[in-house]
């Protein structure tokens, strides 16, 4: 399988690539005929979609079911002959007139995208008080599409109804149909139904695709590292739009994306682009289109050859561009290391500049390089960095890069303005980056918000909206003030002016003062409270989630008072105030808007102190959601601040000062939700006090130096600090307040780490992505938003949301426990639509910071050439990034010259002395300091992060941080793997994902639900079915949940029936490749708590226990509601033969150097002659797999030799053995000292 890596089309304001380097395949001359037979055909005239021809031909091919039945009755289906027909025959036997008789397709939904038409046939078989009724539904709206109940005549009539009239616009992806029968004299009647059929409309003149070519970025072969660009300008006559436009690769569509997503002119011709890597192979492709309403387009079939290389190669880049007075660097990455380590900078085809890379080292399980090219200032659009005949994506060089980026910051938040629709929000062409056309939406939340007791109304409508949710949440009321500081911290600069609406007022002050509209309304009607609204949507528009009507019962009702909320709120008013009266003392707001804004400053500053008012009455009160560290004191500091900026009035000068000069260098983290402090002393430092002044100075110097020396842990810039939600939003915070600490101290090394930090952001990183929507090659296209209604559909293509920046990577993949580390992946919420939040959220938090940064360093000068200072070097040697670990941990870290005081700490806790490993290192520099961290009672697959710390010859503090994942313990009988326990513990139910398991499917009617309880003593899990009929079946999954059993032999679950005497279940397990049924059917449940154990190796075929997903079935065999408890989910194996025995372990060097090669070796020996699950070197707590020393010994009885070599940093090591066979308990040999690695000469 080749990687489906979609990536968009648009590069922002850069030019095409010039083709004179790339092979162009042209294609032969287009002609329409069916798609091959391996792709289904995209919709058209010629292509229908059957949906049930009643006779087993169709997408549907089961019996239809009488679902419902309203006011009594019963309803039947079968399917029956009538003359050369095979029809379905509806029938319905009503209680009264007033009888319903509801008929679906079992639960199945279906995409009907690209068809316009739905059509049937029908038949009164005789009974002249029969009627129908046709529903269909999108999940948000049911049409009738009859109109209500209609007669049918005798003989066999078409009817027709067309989707598109249907209003509101109907959602095509997953739609359900709907039957109906009443009988209008209560008595027996029928309806014969035939070929339900969807179509489309058709007339004009077919598309064309013409050029339609493929480009590759590799000189000479194609090999796994080339970048296959695919293109194809779609051109339509009747200015069709088309409904795809596709590449088709080795008989799999792939959908193309418009390059230009403001382009809705098809008659001269729209581009549309896909961006893949193949693997080594043959392959084949070909194009196709249509615009519905004629038939499919395709080219010609073409053929490429893709090679093998032994090494993967990315070259990446800052996709966004360099500004040309800044430094530029560029990384090869390679999984080996190259012998060729030459790279040009190409400007179009022409070599501007060449050089050899600089080795940084083995990161994240690549070798990285870096290359250099500071002294190209030329601007142009079309560079590229070649190395070792691969290429990057194209750049360009500008005079001044970040001030055309301005306007995608602040369209991200007019396009999350709440209440307002988007062609309102955001005026065509406001940023060079379109939205996607599916974003658009119409006003939504009017009708915000009802009191928490529902009994009054207030207008809350306004602000923004959070995130990917339609929440809007008291704790993030902040962001208003930093977008309104970005103005006034640059006023005086031509850049911060501009008026992309033309309004006559600064973007960056339009939005501060959107956003404090919604604040004065609580101001004016709570007093001084501040409350979250939060969401109530699925993936739809927000105008969707209510019928925007006040009063009625879905309006959103205020929860979660939030003091800290009010303060925060309080320090945006007064910061927007202020954003106003500079903005008038600049000249920069129109005169026809200053008699209005002088009003609105006024309002701003009497809200901002009835809030202050109200925080300063409630210091104990809750602090509510996206709480600060430090508590009310925190966010009040912002008020405090603030406000005292904007009236002088000693009282908030006292506060600030007071509350400043309390804090300690731990009390500091970045500006964003969590900590208020770092942007509120950068403001008030000029008007602080000589002792404040230098106390600020002297945090956020350590700030500063914390940033610089994490950052510098890798070769990438970035805050080096990974959790279980994106990295992303905490480095950007840093780079706003790094510049905040440049712009009042003029530190060259801060301007240089927050350029080189934006660099990782828009595609210097190792996944060669732009996290920013709508910038660069390859940006990232699945957002977790819900202005995205395909989000979870299969076919969804992504969206774009101009300037949106996501989480980013994660610790691990939050789907697969064992993933590499720190891990990334741009996907889809139809693909994960549990955890998508953790690495694709954006939110009006997380952008906070770059829309800082991109303001002042559109105003700010460049970095020049890279001379700054670097912090002192405080490399962590062990454990590296990613690797697992058991027992004991040695941390080792490399102090270099002139650091003393190191010191460690594990996540949460405080930090505590490292020592001297080896004597050796007391005396010389860079001496090698430890510490052991015990994980022998942590959870498996538990993610530690360890920071390092050590004080420089000034006094001030140097970073470095590593994070490693617990080893699960080995597959053996003392061990069993626990998955739910559903008390909150195992795999699945102590995992951080929503632990809950869900009614996945319910198979002939009824509902399904799923709740946690305590029964007989018990953490059970109630697993409850309300059947529809004895067909029905309800199925229960973990989410979309995988483990891996892997060792394990036997599954286990503790079960019982606690009253339901019809009850059956069936348990099943999948492997991604077949089901298997582990119950053989429907199985009795017992009465009493019984267990359940079924042998997974004796399963045929084989089972692949790397990736199991689990399902449990409910059946009734009566119509009556039943329920299972369950207590827990667990493999296991059991006790069997002897155990192996380890001996002869050793190291063929006690000591060396970091050059010397150490071989580890055991023999391990076992009378079963039973091989080993794994065989592991522990070493200084490291988990190390070792191999066999000779592969073609397999006899376990004698004794096999295993090995493993490796290169060690300086310290004193330590290690030990340990395997299982799995029939018995694990065994480890005794820890042995050594080797002693030292510097050497």
């Amino acid at each position: 399988m080749f990687r489906s890596s979609l990536f968009p089309g648009r590069l922002k304001k850069l030019l095409p690539v010039c083709l004179s380097l790339l092979l162009i395949i042209s294609t032969v001359a287009l002609s329409p005929r069916h798609a091959a037979a391996a792709v289904n055909p995209l919709p058209g005239p010629a292509h229908p979609l059957l949906y049930d021809d009643f006779a087993g031909g169709g997408l549907f091919k089961q019996n239809w079911t009488n679902w419902y039945n309203q006011n009594g009755g019963s309803g039947t289906f079968t399917k029956m002959v009538q003359g050369t027909r095979t029809i379905g025959k509806f029938t319905q036997t009503p209680s009264s007139s007033t009888s319903w008789a509801k008929f679906q397709p079992m639960n199945e939904t279906f995409d009907l995208s690209g068809y316009r038409y739905m059509n049937l046939s029908l038949q009164n078989a005789g009974y002249a008080q029969s009627l129908i009724r046709v529903v269909i539904s999108d999940g948000i709206t049911n049409y009738n599409l009859t109109g209500g109940y209609v007669s049918a005549t005798d003989t066999w009539t078409s009817l027709q109804f067309d989707l598109d009239a249907l209003s509101p616009k109907i959602q095509k992806e997953k739609v359900k149909l709907e039957v109906w029968l009443r009988q209008a004299g209560g008595t027996y009647g029928e309806m014969l139904i035939d070929d339900i059929v969807f179509t489309t409309a058709s007339g004009g003149t077919a598309p064309q695709l013409s050029p339609a070519v493929m480009s590759a970025d590799t000189d000479g072969s194609y090999n796994q590292n080339t970048n296959f660009t695919f293109d194809a300008t779609y051109t339509d006559p009747d200015n069709e739009a088309p409904y795809a436009v596709q590449v088709i690769i080795d008989d799999t569509a792939y959908t193309m994306r418009e390059t230009d997503q403001a382009d809705v002119t098809y008659t001269d011709g729209k581009d549309y682009r896909f961006m893949t890597k193949l693997p080594a192979g043959a392959h084949s492709y070909y194009f196709r289109t249509t615009d519905t309403t004629s038939n499919e387009v395709t080219t010609g079939i073409h053929n490429l050859s893709v090679t093998n290389s032994s090494s993967v190669i990315d070259i990446v880049v800052s996709q966004a561009g360099y500004s040309a007075d800044d430094i530029k660097n560029a990384k090869l990455i390679s999984t080996t290391t190259v012998t060729d380590a030459t790279y040009e900078i190409l400007d179009g085809s022409n070599v501007v500049s060449s050089g050899t890379m600089t080795y940084e080292g083995f990161y994240w399980n690549k070798h990285v390089y870096s290359i250099g090219f500071s002294s190209v200032t030329d601007s142009g659009n079309n560079y590229r960095v070649r190395s070792n005949q691969q290429y990057s994506y194209p750049f360009e060089i500008t005079p001044n890069l970040w001030d055309q980026y301005k306007d995608e910051m602040t369209a991200f938040y007019r396009l999350l303005r709440a209440s307002v629709a988007t062609s309102d929000a955001y005026p065509e062409g406001y940023s060079s980056v379109a939205p996607s056309a599916k974003l658009y939406h119409a006003a939504g939340h009017l009708d915000d918000a009802q009191s928490a007791d529902g009994l009054t109304h207030y207008d809350l409508t306004g602000s923004w909206y959070d995130a990917g949710d339609y929440g809007k949440y008291g704790g993030n009321q902040w962001v208003g003030a930093e977008i309104a500081l970005a103005y006034t911290r640059y006023a005086d600069k031509d850049s911060v002016k501009y008026d992309n609406d033309s309004n006559g007022i600064p973007d960056l002050v339009d939005e501060a003062v959107f956003g404090s509209e919604y604040l004065i309304k609580f101001a004016d009607q709570l007093g001084g409270e501040m409350y979250n609204l939060r969401n109530n949507a699925s993936f739809v528009h927000p105008e969707k989630s209510t019928d925007n009507l006040s009063g009625t019962a879905d309006d959103r009702k205020l929860t979660d008072l939030s003091v800290g909320g009010s303060a925060k709120s309080a320090g945006t008013l007064a910061a927007t105030a202020r954003a106003i009266r500079t903005a008038i003392n600049e000249g920069d707001i129109a005169s026809a808007q200053i008699a209005e804004l002088t009003d609105f400053a006024d309002q701003c500053e009497s809200a901002a102190v009835i809030f202050y008012e109200y925080v300063v009455a409630h210091p104990d009160g809750p602090i509510g959601s996206y709480s600060t560290r430090g508590g009310i004191p925190n966010s009040k500091l912002l008020a405090d601040v603030e406000l005292f900026l904007l009236t002088g009035e000693n009282q908030y000068r006292n506060a600030a000062s007071a509350t400043i000069n309390a804090l300690t260098l731990g009390d500091i983290s970045s500006t964003n939700y969590w900590d208020m402090s770092p942007m509120s002393m950068a403001e008030f430092y000029p008007a602080a006090d000589a002792a404040t002044q230098s106390h600020i100075h002297s945090l956020l110097k350590g700030q500063a130096d914390f940033f610089l020396s994490t950052s510098d842990d890798t070769p990438y810039g970035v805050l080096n600090q990974f959790k279980n939600f994106g990295v992303n939003e905490p480095h950007a915070s840093y780079l706003g307040d790094l510049l905040r600490y440049y712009e009042l101290f003029g530190d060259p090394s801060a301007l240089e780490a927050v350029v080189k930090g934006m660099y990782w952001l828009f595609g210097e990183n190792p996944w060669n992505i732009s996290w920013v929507s709508g910038i660069g090659t390859h940006h990232v296209m699945f957002p977790h938003t819900r202005y995205n209604e395909d989000s979870n559909t299969a076919g969804d293509t992504g969206i774009i949301f101009p300037g949106a920046m996501v989480s980013g990577p994660n610790m691990k993949d939050p789907k697969n426990r064992n993933s590499i580390s720190p891990w990334y992946e741009d996907r889809s919420l139809y693909l994960d639509d549990t955890n998508q939040w953790r690495y694709n959220e954006f939110s009006i938090s997380i952008q906070a910071g770059l829309l800082y940064t991109v303001m002042g360093l559109s105003a700010a000068p460049g970095t020049g050439a890279d001379n700054t200072a670097k912090p002192p070097a405080l490399p962590v040697l062990s454990p590296v990034i990613g690797e697992w670990v058991r027992g004991n941990v040695t941390v080792f870290a490399e102090a270099g010259d002139g650091l003393s005081q190191v010191e460690y700490a594990a996540a949460g806790l405080p930090y505590q002395p490292m020592t001297v490993s080896g004597n050796v290192y007391s005396t010389v520099n860079d001496a090698v300091y430890a510490a052991v961290i015990d994980e022998s009672q942590s959870l498996p697959y538990v993610s530690r992060r360890v920071d390092v710390r050590a004080k420089d010859s000034s006094g001030g503090y140097t970073y470095s941080s590593t994070h490693y994942t617990v080893a699960p313990a080995l597959p053996d009988p003392s061990t069993p793997l626990l998955y739910d326990d559903f008390g909150g513990g195992g795999f699945w139910g102590g995992s951080a994902a929503n632990t809950t398991w869900v009614n996945w499917y319910n198979q002939n009617g009824g509902t399904g639900t799923f709740t946690k309880l305590t029964a007989d003593g018990r953490s059970a899990g109630k697993f409850a079915q309300t059947p529809a009929s004895v067909a029905s079946a309800a199925k229960f999954q973990p989410w979309n949940d995988v483990v891996d059993l892997s060792g394990y032999r036997y599954l286990n679950l503790t079960l019982k029936n606690p009253a339901s005497p019809d009850l059956r279940t069936r348990i099943e397990i999948n492997d991604g490749k077949r089901t298997y049924n582990l119950t053989g059917g429907w199985a009795l449940v017992p009465s009493e708590w019984s267990d359940l154990q079924f042998d997974l190796n004796a399963l045929s075929p084989a089972i692949d226990k790397k990736a199991l997903k689990m399902s449990i079935w409910l059946k009734q065999n009566t119509v009556t509601a039943g329920e299972m408890l369950i207590d827990e989910i667990k493999a296991t194996n059991q006790v069997s033969g002897s155990a192996p025995t380890l001996t002869s372990g050793g190291v063929n060097h006690t000591d060396g150097t970091p050059q010397t090669e150490y071989t580890f070796t055991v023999t391990y020996t076992d009378a079963d002659n039973q091989a080993p699950f794994a065989m592991e070197l522990v070493l200084d707590g490291v988990v190390r797999t070792m191999q066999p020393a000779n592969p073609g010994d397999t006899s376990y009885v004698d004794g096999r030799v295993y090995q493993y070599t490796t290169k060690l940093p300086p310290g004193q090591h330590s290690y030990y053995f340990h395997t299982t066979d799995t029939f018995t308990d694990a065994i480890s040999t005794e820890v042995q000292s050594g080797p002693e690695v030292s510097w050497g000469s």
